[in-house]
């Protein structure tokens, strides 16, 4: 088959490639060409701005594809100029998200017909949903056939390692410091951690497969873990003992909103979701990539790369740490 990949250098987009190549697939990537890690030299590259969408469209329309892996639409109005690009298409994967069902979530191990929560977040959540929706709506009517696909918390090389309270990398230089670093509520709240090179083996193996048409499939480890277990692999990854103060997320995000707005979005809650849907499509996928394997890969990456921020530059935590400890000394 002749794939085409709207990104093809993300996070996830560099597994799905490798997959496909493994399997022997023609493979295209549509992006900026402005990622460090470029494709390998088997793969056709066409650089373009998607953002731009008289140029994406005319350029795409152009040619023929098999299938289309869209892993940069999150609004309708991406997803309508992907099926304005790609009309004669075989077959659309829409990368979505499982931020689709909240916060809130409904519960532990949601399927696919969980309530669509994230379109009400006013955000990202809702820009997939709407995405989503659209795509399989013109599939119901006779449309391009389409599958939709859900990741949770995916990583590895050339991909930041989020923690659980914000988006910064600067926890990991904390540990290199050997300072403590904040967890929310002792970080015992559940998410599901995937290597991207298995989250790409779903990918390539949902390509061009008939059974999937029309299909919204979780691509999530079944295995959860707890934030805490996570922070711990990093310490692990670095060779330093890990070292946590816990502090409530409503302090937290009254402390500095705009870095600990994450608690309130996805973070601060339990996620974990069924991996069902994508089990009865591929039923031998499973993930193979020992997380620890993963957790040390992408630090060695941020750190080669030089991508991880000097903690020293950002006195909150400290602050907030120590006035955590005084009031449990007080006590």
């Amino acid at each position: 088959m002749h794939v085409l990949i709207i990104g093809g250098t993300g996070n996830i987009s560099r597994a799905i490639v490798k997959s496909l190549l493994k399997r022997g697939h023609r493979v295209t990537v549509y992006n900026r060409g402005q990622r460090i890690d470029q494709p390998p030299p088997e793969v056709e590259v066409i650089t373009g701005d998607r953002r731009d969408r008289e140029q994406f469209e005319s350029t795409l329309a152009a040619r023929q594809f098999d299938v289309a892996i869209d892993m940069i639409s999150f609004t309708a109005a991406d997803a309508q100029s992907t099926l304005n690009a790609l009309p004669n298409v075989g077959h659309i994967i829409q990368c979505s998200t499982v931020m689709t069902y909240g916060p809130p979530f409904s519960g532990l191990y949601q399927d696919t017909d969980a309530p669509l929560n994230g379109r009400h977040d006013g955000g990202y959540g809702a820009g997939k949903v709407a995405a989503d929706e659209l795509l399989l709506g013109q599939m119901a009517k006779g449309g391009v056939p389409v599958t939709i696909a859900k990741p949770s918390f995916t990583f590895g090389p050339s991909h930041p390692l989020f923690r659980q309270v914000d988006w910064g990398s600067d926890w990991l230089d904390r540990l290199k410091k050997r300072k403590p670093i904040i967890e929310a509520a002792e970080g015992l709240n559940y998410f599901q951690f995937l290597a991207s090179a298995d989250a790409g083996e779903a990918f390539a193996a949902l390509c061009g497969l008939p059974a999937a048409h029309g299909k919204v499939v979780h691509v999530v480890n079944p295995a959860a873990m707890t934030w805490h277990e996570w922070h711990a692999m990093a310490a692990n990854a670095l060779g330093v003992p890990l070292e946590t103060v816990s502090v409530p997320w409503d302090i937290l995000v009254a402390a500095d909103a705009s870095r600990f707005s994450a608690l309130t979005t996805c973070l601060g809650h339990n996620q974990v979701f069924s991996a069902r849907s994508l089990h009865e499509l591929v039923p031998d996928w499973a993930p193979k990539v020992p997380l620890q394997q993963a957790v040390n890969e992408t630090i060695e990456w941020l750190q080669r790369h030089d991508n991880i921020e000097n903690s020293d530059n950002n006195p909150l935590e400290d602050r907030i740490i120590a006035a955590m400890r005084q009031i449990k000394g007080t006590f």
